[in-house]
């Protein structure tokens, strides 16, 4: 296996608990993914209909699509992790996620 570069961005910071109520800090990776949008039209549909199935299926991409995210990665931190990162995530930020043959899974600012 060789190496596994994913580009990303943080779309997540938040507070998360554990079915113990732990409190963690939760940060999520993710890459952004196009919206699926389809029509089906089944087989028995009348001719009619079937006419009409082309124009249908053009509608939903005519609207503008809200953006839509893949998680990559969620890390999880205790406050006290949280509080020892010198420089902590925030939402927007872009990353180069690495994760090399051994393993060791590696997150640099881009």
């Amino acid at each position: 296996m060789s190496e596994v570069t994913i580009q990303c961005k943080v779309i997540a910071v938040h507070p998360a608990f554990d079915q113990l109520g732990n409190e963690y800090v939760c940060v999520e990776f993710a890459v952004e993914t196009k919206p699926v949008s389809f029509t089906a039209m089944p087989t028995s549909a009348p001719p009619e209909a079937q006419a009409f199935m082309p124009i249908l299926s053009q509608i939903p991409k005519m609207f503008q699509q809200g953006k839509v995210y893949s998680n990559r990665l969620v890390l999880y931190f205790t406050p006290e992790e949280w509080e020892r990162l010198i420089r902590k995530y925030a939402y927007g930020e872009e990353y180069e996620i690495k994760v090399d043959k051994n393993g060791v899974i590696q997150v640099t600012p881009i």
